[in-house]
């Protein structure tokens, strides 16, 4: 019956599960359980953590509005649309990446210096 009581008194708290809260861009962006980015792409200085990854291309600021927002969640969404050869994973057509974190994604990579 305790266990019951603190499950009430968490959820009256307004307490969620680390798993159930929002992620911000650059979370996102590290995140091994949501595509692990990092992995294979740079960004700018300052712009996230430094990596020396370049199995991917480094995601300028400049490159990624020239993409424009449409591409830019058509490749998070499923990258062998535009390139079959890719071995980028289909984030939103496989639920990697749910499409509020798509989107959160996109406005982060268009913002980049």
């Amino acid at each position: 019956m305790p266990r019951a009581r603190l499950v009430l008194a968490l959820l009256a708290a307004g307490s969620s599960p680390a798993w159930a809260q929002d992620l911000s861009a650059p979370d996102l962006f590290v995140r091994a359980d949501k595509g692990y980015c990092i992995a294979c792409h740079q960004v700018p200085e300052g712009a996230g953590p430094p990596t020396q990854a370049d199995l991917g291309p480094r995601l300028e600021g400049s490159r990624m509005r020239e993409l424009g927002r449409a591409k830019l969640r058509q490749i998070l969404v499923d990258p062998m649309i535009a390139n079959p050869d890719t071995v980028m994973p289909p984030f939103g057509r496989h639920h990697i990446l749910e499409p509020r974190e798509i989107e959160r994604l996109v406005d982060y990579l268009h913002a980049l210096p």
